[in-house]
């Protein structure tokens, strides 16, 4: 599945947060779905804002974390293409 080029987090997609454990669930209100991640996914989803490159976005989480841009840019793009392939960003 294709990364588009500055992806946006897809309308419907309601964001709650669990107590207690490092982890995020996303309601789709279309298809009644769940999606559950961890917050380093969720931070990446978030700042699909249809504006940024995957490219920006690894940049903002490796300053944010403190990580290598390299690796964080090969993580940014794993998410974003298991993104894609759920029908999460457009």
């Amino acid at each position: 599945m294709s990364i588009p080029k500055r992806p946006k987090k897809r309308e419907g997609l309601i964001r709650e947060e669990l107590e207690g454990v490092d982890e995020v669930i996303y309601l789709d209100e279309d298809t009644a779905s769940n999606f559950a991640m961890n917050l380093t996914a969720s931070a990446v989803l978030e700042l699909c804002d249809g504006a940024r490159t995957p490219e920006e976005i690894a940049q903002i989480i490796a300053e944010a974390t403190g990580a290598s841009l390299d690796e964080v840019y090969q993580d940014v793009r794993m998410i974003l293409e298991e993104f894609a392939a759920y029908g999460l960003i457009e």
